[in-house]
């Protein structure tokens, strides 16, 4: 291959790492929609459940109990919402990290094949992994308790 076509193809492994940038970025908004769209539709069905009970009250003392039921009810579906909604981001953002990670090793991979083909033979190694390895750890349950954990960091230091 000529050294012509090295910038072509390092600006080809430009561009297909901007796509899949792109391509993750746009699944990411769909899922945050589809996400949003199912607590719509449930809080939704639970202000329609609430109108029905309203209306299905036969006397006023059955009326006057309705609210705190509502509140407690209400109460109770939020921290479940919280709790969704933060698992949620949780499994998007590993789904982005994870993503991102192959995009960046496969244009890693173009880039160093575009140079080969240019004849640079001692190119330096670009660990992506270990880009990424202090990132995703945040991503990932500990397996290990606190203390061995401590431990652990100690000695690296």
């Amino acid at each position: 291959m000529s050294i012509q076509a090295t910038p072509l193809n390092l600006f080809k492994a430009n561009a297909e790492l901007q796509l899949r940038i792109a391509q993750l970025m746009r699944e990411s908004g769909h899922r945050w929609l589809e996400a949003v769209q199912q607590t719509s539709a449930a809080g939704l069905s639970e202000t329609t459940a609430e109108l029905h009970s309203l209306l299905q009250a036969e006397d006023w003392q059955s009326l006057a109990s309705l609210p705190a039921e509502a509140v407690m009810r209400r109460l109770e579906d939020r921290m479940i919402n919280a709790k969704n909604a933060s698992d949620i981001a949780i499994k998007n953002q590993q789904a982005f990290a994870s993503g991102l990670q192959q995009a960046l090793e496969a244009w890693q991979k173009s880039v160093a094949e575009a140079l080969r083909a240019d004849g640079a033979s001692n190119l330096p190694a670009l660990p992506m992994q270990d880009i990424f390895k202090q990132w995703l750890s945040a991503w990932t349950p500990a397996t290990q308790d606190p203390a061995q954990a401590k431990s652990g960091k100690a000695a690296q230091k």
